[in-house]
């Protein structure tokens, strides 16, 4: 079963006794004082028309497709917490959710024009699935600083999440506030004029997990976050019809590289249920990048397997928006797969997946071409540069 695991070397940082997560850490003393110590801001936040009521990249309603209710009149609550007592208050906090939810992920990725990829389910979740998730792979939930995750329910209103700083925001509608309270007053936790956490001051994130090559159970970040991308049924939580940065503009046509997945049909004889009944883990079944080197580009099934091996493509294009540069992804990997005599079947194959799909900068994007295919790409056009198989 796919883990995780920290990096045993990287050691805490501490600050006036208050203990920072090991993946994001002040690099300037936080000052003026009051030194960092737990404790919680709270405000009030009037009902909206659920298009984006947060206004950040965690939040949970926004263009990417999905429709909400409107969130109703709401407290929210911004709390921090040393390191150490992040998951203690957290599942506290999620215990007030119902016994289904819809979870939400932040990843710090590679995207030239955006900080932040995030991640949103509109399919509900059972808790118990959501919480072995997050045990399995602790180290990285509340650890790792290019993280950030929570859940949300409707009925009743409420929205716990984490973010890459270990903050953790709850929102709650008015019958529940009560209810917060009393958790943080169990964690002994005062009520603050404003928090001292890492991002008050110049910081740094990083990664904290190993994977050494003998373990291929250890999943790093971008192997976590495909896992949970198909268990969550997570979607990217952007605009697909527009390319603007994070202050609005348009950036009209970029370059993008996109990684999408293929995933073989199963033999017949062997269906999902069958496959998650023998394995106990249906995100299992498909593979990481990592896990599919080293073998034949959509070479159907290993013959000791139960499953057909998971292929990836690596496709440099340049488009105008997330919608365009799918489309042309996935005409990509269709042609990709007619070069190697594969069909695909609707009725029987599962739909390719992206990955990734991240914009470069001009300069980045025409070295990479040019160097696989001699021709300096065009960069006012929408067209696919290069597609090859990674091995």
């Amino acid at each position: 079963m796919a883990r995780c695991r920290v990096d045993q070397s990287i050691k805490r940082v501490e600050m006036s006794g208050f203990a920072f997560p090991l993946g994001v850490y002040p690099v300037d003393p936080i000052e003026p004082p009051p030194p960092p110590r737990g404790g919680y801001t709270t405000a009030f936040e009037p009902a909206d028309d659920g298009s984006d009521p947060v206004g950040g990249t965690s939040s949970a309603a926004s263009e990417s497709g999905g429709e909400w209710e409107e969130w109703p009149d709401r407290y929210v609550f911004d709390i921090l917490v040393p390191a150490t007592r992040v998951e203690p208050l957290v599942r506290s906090l999620l215990s007030l959710l119902p016994g289904r939810v819809y979870p939400i992920l932040d990843f710090l990725g590679q995207d030239e024009w955006r900080e932040v990829d995030p991640y949103v389910s509109y399919d509900l979740l059972g808790m118990d699935r959501f919480m072995d998730t997050l045990r399995r792979f602790r180290g990285f939930f509340y650890e790792d600083g290019l993280v950030g995750f929570g859940a949300m329910s409707e009925e009743p209103f409420l929205y716990v999440f984490v973010d890459e700083h270990k903050v953790v925001t709850v929102r709650a509608e008015a019958e529940l506030k009560e209810k917060v309270e009393k958790v943080l007053a169990a964690f002994d936790l005062e009520l603050l004029d404003e928090l001292a956490s890492a991002d008050s001051v110049t910081h740094e994130h990083r990664s904290v997990l190993e994977a050494p090559t003998d373990r291929p159970d250890l999943f790093v970040g971008d192997e976590i976050v495909e896992l949970l991308r198909d268990e969550w049924r997570l979607v990217l939580n952007i605009d697909p019809e527009s390319n603007i940065d994070e202050d609005g503009k348009d950036l009209g046509v970029t370059g993008w590289r996109c990684i999408l997945r293929y995933d073989p049909p199963l033999p017949d004889g062997i269906d999902e249920k069958s496959v998650e009944k023998d394995e106990g883990d249906a995100s299992e079944h498909a593979p990481p990048a990592e896990q599919a080197k080293d073998q034949s580009p959509v070479a159907g099934e290993d013959a000791d397997a139960k499953l057909p091996v998971s292929r990836y493509a690596e496709i440099y294009l340049t488009a105008e928006s997330l919608h365009q540069a799918t489309d042309m992804a996935l005409e990509a990997l269709e042609k990709l797969l007619d070069e190697a005599g594969v069909t695909i079947d609707p009725e029987t194959t599962p739909e390719p997946m992206m990955v990734a799909s991240d914009r470069w900068n001009a300069e980045d994007f025409a070295k990479i071409v040019e160097q696989s295919t001699k021709q300096k790409p065009e960069m006012t056009d929408s067209a696919v540069h290069q597609a090859t198989w990674l091995n």
